[in-house]
């Protein structure tokens, strides 16, 4: 993770996290509030929007998975410096939620609610402080967006005459990274970089010519267009063993690919074929290890643990992510990474081939898995 500002605590022990359900007793009117709008304004259509479907496409999937969460902040005497504390604390138990990797990370949001902060400062407190955490939240592949009644003076992608960041609470909100955010860094060369960094080619072909006009107007030297859109290391290791393999990208689909059964569709295979690479290690010790499955296994971290004889696993830390595999929580491959034992469910060796990241995020690496065990020296295991 970045280097974060030294902003006084105010609040020692966070406040409790609330799976919004549309249909629960949630336990407080603000949470009330904020799921009654999430599923009446972020999933309903709106005719200044500029286009089909709902405010915003990735909410209805994330409420049905339960991936939407909010968290309550009554103080009534918050200053700048104690709302951007609370963010880079909500920003670390946003990175530990899980899930913490994979295609279904990309539907995790974490609601930060105000709901004392008055009307007249939310620019002062709301507006600043998520101008001023972009940096601090992009290079780890993450975004804040700022939401009040005003509403913010943001416009719409495709109506700029909408400013869609209406909402009944002042609240700042962290979610992963979209390719499309490029539209909301391309001004900011600090930001931009840090964009670049993460997807690199893999940019949505509709936005190709803003990502080439930054790209130009901060000096940057980028990659030709029609270079393979995956993370240089994947493309050097497939390359090194004349491997046979396929780029996709889910913005090339001509529909939305918003989940793992989106793409499977998409592509007209079975989900099973869609893989998840897990980042373990052990509890009481410092090694990691590199698991892939099918996308839609739930693998026994106890029983895997007896074969390992690895003690206790977890799931290792986005620290340990950036420093030992290098590619984003979304996107994490075992093609490319040294240093880390590799281990393959078997059952995956039934498929002529499988989906794999790509080190970036929305694009993905089609491969046998006999070639891609090759690729990472990986070992076969029931992971049933």
């Amino acid at each position: 993770m970045t280097d974060t500002p030294s902003c006084a605590p105010a609040h020692p022990v966070l406040p409790p996290l609330l799976a919004l359900d549309v249909n629960a007793d949630l336990g407080h009117p603000a949470a009330r509030l904020i799921a009654d709008w999430a599923r009446d304004y972020l999933c309903a259509p709106h005719q200044e929007l500029g286009r089909n479907g709902p405010v915003c496409p990735f909410v209805p999937a994330s409420l049905a998975k339960r991936l939407i969460f909010a968290t309550i902040y009554e103080d009534a005497d918050l200053d700048l410096n104690s709302v951007k504390a609370i963010l880079l604390r909500e920003m670390a138990r946003f990175i530990a939620l899980e899930p913490v990797s994979g295609n279904e990370a990309q539907f995790k949001s974490l609601m930060v609610l105000f709901p004392r902060i008055d009307a007249n400062d939310v620019e002062a407190l709301i507006e600043r402080a998520q101008a001023e955490l972009q940096q601090h939240f992009v290079p780890n592949g993450l975004m804040v967006g700022e939401f009040h009644a005003g509403p913010p003076d943001k416009r719409g992608l495709w109506n700029p005459e909408f400013r869609p960041l209406h909402s009944p609470i002042p609240m700042l909100v962290i979610r992963h990274m979209v390719p499309t955010d490029i539209l909301f860094l391309n001004n900011n060369a600090q930001l931009f970089r840090a964009y670049a960094n993460i997807y690199g080619t893999a940019v949505p072909e509709r936005f190709r010519n803003q990502f080439e006009e930054a790209a130009q107007r901060f000096d940057m030297k980028i990659a030709a267009p029609d270079q393979r859109p995956a993370a240089p290391r994947v493309l050097q290791a497939l390359d090194e063993q004349k491997a046979s393999y396929q780029v996709h990208c889910h913005d090339d689909f001509d529909r939305p690919i918003r989940t793992p059964a989106d793409f499977a569709a998409a592509l007209g295979y079975e989900l099973s074929r869609i893989t998840k690479t897990l980042f373990l290690k052990g509890r009481t010790s410092a090694t990691h290890y590199l698991l892939v499955c099918s996308m839609d296994k739930r693998v026994d971290l106890a029983s895997l643990a007896d074969k390992l004889n690895a003690g206790r696993l977890e799931m290792a830390s986005l620290d340990d992510l950036r420093d030992l595999v290098g590619y984003p929580p979304t996107s994490v491959t075992p093609i490319g990474v040294a240093g880390i034992p590799v281990f393959i469910d078997e059952s995956l060796f039934k498929h002529a081939t499988v989906l794999t990241g790509a080190g970036v995020p929305r694009v993905e690496i089609e491969v046998s898995p006999d070639t891609l065990a090759t690729l990472c020296q990986a070992r076969s295991m029931a992971m049933g």
